[in-house]
């Protein structure tokens, strides 16, 4: 296993060593010479680290060379640190040079310090000397930045790179859904080498509507090399919940609910990438899990045919092959070449086709190398790939030769890149890796999952990549870099483990550790990676064990008071004290001068914030959602927080001013007098980093009205970069110019996401319609407005917009005023989900041209009266509630609707249905009261009138049919629709003929057939006493050959038609 190479760590401590603020210091300390040497020997050293990297592979002797080389790096790394740290506190070089001999602590200190300095320069020399002992040859280490694999707007080929599984897939559902379903329980086992898309299919397969539908619940577990039966139950149990369990609980405890959920439901769980073939401990997991419905079933995925073998299946367990030669060549094609490009390089392709057919199928290498290759189009990377040795004896599947493959990838990062990858092993396998806001974060992010180093996992609602996973064979990977220097701990792992040379470690809950035992002095990393659950063991660890760390988790301990020792900690970047109970944070806080985020989230009794938090002046991040205690910050700290880039909650308080505000949520608005004077240093305008802005007012007796709180409004205006605006409670009459007319569109170009809450006073809403990037508008709680904009011929309405929610309007008559011509209707081209609720006006609802709209929901719109919508061939999902005058809904090709659902709406009797689904019909059939007219135009898989229809056969006067292709025939009862006076059927071919129960509609005024029948040949007509003459279109029934009626008021005179073959009337 081969040791990380600390190429940034290095870079890092020489990047120090070279600032000013660290020279003035050694000069003041009598280390400046001793600074100097070590600069010089490091550098030496960062020479040959290439060779060291590629050398250590085959030497246990560089491998040692490299483990003593990170741990001196690392200690020199903490003394830069605390030179730094004591610069800051001592005020400044001058003031600490004059008060240099006036105390002796000064005196101790620079003792300590100069000794800390002989002693690394000590071990950097015998590194040194090492160098040539080991044989290790200076390289040009050239630093390079991140250069993304893809261009700005390029979307990532994640989708294309979906590899076709049909064949497999088929096969699996087949073995969970119609084999084993008379016993309760049994199991089915997919295998294969690790990057074949075992876990790819196992989740095709978990989302297959046929699985959806025959198994309930479905459970998703990822295993790997913890087989521990507890964890799979907690992890079960949450699953099933959507929460947090706690985990403190005994396994019988755990047993008796995990059994409350799943009695005699027939259930689904899939255990993801299995490792144990201890035929106990899986027996004892079989054991707890048999008390489900007959069918149930487990899915297995495993690298490991004993794990088929142990858990004792039904089957032969499914063996997952390679890629076809086609199949793997597209997928590499895709991703190694831009489209065009592979005709233009004919050689590439040559060589790309060779090193395609070495790697046996296998996708995640396929993937891995065709990222490498992309936008290198010299032949010689293609060639050293093809020429690689472990890339030459992948033959027979050895999992350790792909990832020997797949460690390709990794070498090809550069060097800030390789440190972020090897973090990540942090995060255990199956882990949601959530995304960083900042624009370095977001580009390594997209550079590692160009790569296939990272894997898609979650999409926000603007469909953009918000969390990543890490494929276990990459975790692998990961972890066989960085050896035993991180380390992810859990109740199973002994204390023995924690070793010397460990620096980073994260973990959940850990209920059998004692961190006294443990060697946690000089850890660097100590992160929960749950954020909420409660962990009590590590709340007896003193503070100061934890000096050298930079990463430090301690919520969720139920913590009452922080230890002033806090301040002692002197390296920390991050500091995570969420889910606690204490009231105030000590002061000694705040001599955390190296501290770059603190999270605060939802420590509910925190009160205030330390007087001299503006000291904190690293802070970037400062967390405190949730806060709601919080009475007062001051705000002095924003003022002189200069890096800070995120702050959720900001609370005015009293007579307090607000200074250089760089804020996110700012709370109590109302506490604003004198917006002029006291917004007028915050300058929201310039602060170019805030992308989210929310404003708060309070509501009731301490709200903020009319021009009061319109003046403050006019002093917050934000940068132009702003990309969500949030705003609560504005008591104004109107919003401020920098809103209103031209002013938003121009000031504010960049709006995605808008929402307004209780703007009581407000009857004009700004022009949100003209905003070219708006995709989310939610707007609550608007007594006064009565329409959202005027309908406007300049351009579509939003031409963004994707989410739009209104919500207890009470006023709004209308989505848009009609003041121009109906050959102008307002748009919403992109469109997708639209909720209206509570607008107690609303008295029709008419979209035009919204093609991508695939959600429409209706609740409590008391006096809507119709609904009108256009051809929405997206539409999957349309609920109407509780909306008591809503007569009419006219529904148009809309073929993927799935979903419809209207309740509480007694009034409604008239449903137009076009190009929808036979099961869509049904549905409204059966939720509908009382319909007077239904018109059902091209339904192509109707065959016959749904049995939902007679619950209406006393009320229905009106039914059209026209364009039901597939028609055949019309139901025995349609004698039983006692009020039909109306009846068209029309373009219906495959309806042979009309049911003889039709003699029963009594009271049918007019029924027309049009263009059906078209093998009609005897036609019989009785006692119609008011017909009087038949259509001139039966001279078009040419396949008639009979004919005759029996009625007083028809004869030959009154210009009867006669078809051409009837042989008689």
């Amino acid at each position: 296993m081969a040791e990380e190479i600390p190429f940034n760590i290095i870079a890092h401590v020489l990047t120090k060593l070279g600032s000013s603020a660290i020279q003035q210091i050694g000069s003041a300390f009598g280390v400046a010479k001793e600074l100097t040497k070590l600069t010089g020997k490091l550098d030496t050293i960062r020479g040959v680290l290439l060779d060291a990297e590629e050398k250590q592979e085959k030497s246990h002797a560089v491998k040692g060379w490299v483990r003593r080389l990170k741990d001196v790096v690392y200690d020199a790394d903490d003394l830069l640190d605390d030179f730094a740290t004591h610069q800051l506190q001592r005020g400044g070089v001058a003031r600490q040079v004059s008060d240099f001999f006036s105390s002796s602590n000064q005196l101790l200190f620079r003792f300590k310090m100069s000794n800390r300095v002989k002693n690394i320069k000590e071990e950097v020399d015998e590194i040194v000397k090492e160098i040539d002992l080991l044989k290790l040859v200076q390289g040009n280490i050239v630093h390079r930045e991140v250069e993304s694999s893809w261009r700005e707007t390029h979307s990532f080929v994640l989708t294309s790179e979906m590899v076709e599984r049909d064949e497999d897939k088929e096969e699996i559902i087949k073995l969970l859904v119609s084999s084993g379903n008379e016993k309760n329980l049994s199991a089915v086992a997919i295998i294969g080498i690790g990057g074949l898309g075992k876990t790819t299919l196992a989740q095709l397969v978990y989302n297959d509507e046929r699985v959806v539908g025959f198994f309930d619940p479905k459970i998703w577990i990822c295993v790997s090399d913890d087989f521990d039966v507890k964890l799979l139950v907690i992890k079960t149990l949450e699953s099933l919940s959507g929460g947090v369990v706690e985990k403190s609980q005994s396994l019988e405890v755990l047993k008796v609910s995990l059994h409350e959920k799943l009695r005699q439901k027939r259930y689904l769980l899939v255990l993801d990438d299995v490792w144990n073939d201890d035929f106990q401990k899986w027996d004892r997991l079989r054991t707890l899990l048999m008390v489900g419905a007959k069918g149930s079933k487990i899915l297995v995925t495993t690298r490991n045919r004993n794990v088929a073998s142990t858990m004792g299946i039904d089957h032969f367990p499914f063996s997952l092959k390679g890629l076809k030669e086609n199949q793997s060549w597209n997928l590499f094609s895709k991703i190694a070449f831009e489209e065009g490009q592979e005709r233009m390089y004919l050689r590439l392709v040559e060589i790309g086709k060779e090193i395609v057919n070495m790697c046996n199928g296998v996708p995640l290498i396929i993937k891995t190398l065709g990222a490498i290759l992309r936008f290198k189009m010299e032949e010689h990377p293609w060639l050293s790939i093809k020429k690689n040795e472990n890339l030459l004896r992948l033959e027979g599947g050895n999992n350790k030769r792909v990832i020997s493959v797949l460690k390709l990838s990794y070498d090809d990062l550069s060097f800030h890149l390789k440190q972020c990858f090897t973090y990540c092993v942090l995060f255990p396998k199956d882990y949601e890796i959530e995304k960083n806001s900042s624009d370095v974060g977001n580009q390594y992010f997209e550079e590692l999952l160009s790569r296939s180093l990272l894997e898609e996992a979650k999409k926000d609602a603007y469909n953009n990549i918000s969390s990543c996973k890490m494929h276990d064979l990459i975790h692998d990977l990961a972890q066989s870099i960085v050896g035993s220097e991180v380390l992810f701990l859990n109740d199973n792992v002994k204390k023995e483990k924690i070793l010397d040379r460990v620096y980073h470690v994260s973990f959940y809950f850990m209920q059998n550790i004692n961190w006294k035992d443990l060697k946690i002095k000089h850890i660097r990393t100590m992160l929960k990676l749950d954020e909420y659950a409660k962990d009590y063991s590590i709340r007896s660890t003193p503070i100061p064990n934890f000096k050298r760390s930079h990463v430090l988790s301690l919520n969720g301990i139920d913590a009452k008071k922080i230890p002033k020792s806090i301040g002692k900690l002197s390296h920390l970047r991050y500091l995570n004290l969420s889910y606690n109970n204490f009231e105030v944070l000590p002061n000694a806080i705040t001599r955390l001068y190296n501290l770059q985020t603190l999270k605060l989230n939802d420590c509910g009794d925190l009160k205030e914030f330390p007087k001299d938090t503006r000291e904190l002046i690293n802070l970037r991040h400062l967390e405190n959602d949730g806060c709601e205690s919080l009475t007062y910050m001051p705000y002095r700290m924003i003022g002189e927080l200069t890096f800070l880039e995120s702050l959720p909650l900001f609370v005015i308080g009293t007579g307090s001013k607000v200074g250089r505000l760089r804020k996110l949520r700012i709370k109590k608005l109302e506490n604003v007098r004198d917006a002029n004077v006291e917004f007028g240093e915050a300058n929201l305008g310039a602060k170019q980093y805030i992308e989210s802005l929310e404003l708060e007012w309070s509501y009731g007796e301490e709200a903020q009205l009319g021009e009061d709180a319109e003046s403050v409004m006019v002093g917050l205006r934000p940068h132009r970069i702003l990309k969500e605006l949030f705003i609560t409670g504005y008591g104004g009459r109107v919003f401020p110019s920098w809103m209103m007319n031209g002013g938003l569109s121009c000031g504010l170009p960049n709006l995605s996401t808008i929402n307004l809450e209780s703007c009581s006073g407000c009857q004009i809403l700004p022009p949100f319609v003209e905003l070219p990037h708006l995709k989310s508008l939610k707007l609550q709680c608007l007594e006064k407005v009565e329409y959202m904009d005027y309908c406007s011929s300049r351009g579509p309405f939003f031409p963004s917009l994707k989410y739009l929610e209104l919500e207890r309007m009470p006023k709004l008559k209308e989505l848009w005023r009609r003041d121009l011509s109906p050959t102008h209707p307002p748009s919403i081209p992109c469109l997708l989900e639209l909720k209206l609720t509570n607008c107690d006006e609303l008295a029709s609802l008419e979209l035009h041209s919204s093609p991508l709209l695939s959600k429409l929901v209706i609740e409590e719109c008391h006096k809507l009266t119709s609904v009108l919508l256009p051809p929405s061939p997206l539409l999957a999902q349309l609920d109407i509630w509780y909306c008591g005058d809503l007569a009419s809904l006219e529904l148009h090709s809309s073929p993927l609707l799935s979903s419809l659902k209207i309740s509480d709406c007694p009034k409604l009797t008239s449903v137009q249905l076009c190009k929808v689904r036979e099961e869509v019909l049904q549905q409204l059939l059966a939720t509908a009261i009382s319909l007077e007219s239904l018109s059902i135009y091209i339904i192509d898989d109707l065959m016959t009138l749904p049995d939902e229809l007679h619950q209406h056969v006393s009320t229905l006067q009106t039914l059209e049919i026209w364009g039901c292709t597939h028609l055949a025939t019309l139901p025995h009862w349609i004698g039983n629709l006692t009020s039909l006076n109306n009846l068209y059927i029309g373009s219906c071919h495959q309806l042979p003929s009309l049911p003889k129960e039709f003699r029963s509609l009594r009271i049918l005024k007019s029924l027309t057939i049009d263009d059906c029948l078209s093998s009609l040949e005897y036609l019989q007509i009785r006692e119609c006493p008011k017909l009087t003459s038949l259509p001139e279109e039966m001279r078009s029934l040419f396949t008639l050959a009979s004919s005759s009626w029996k009625s007083r008021n028809i004869s030959a005179r009154s210009g009867i038609v006669t078809p051409p073959f009837s042989r008689g009337l």
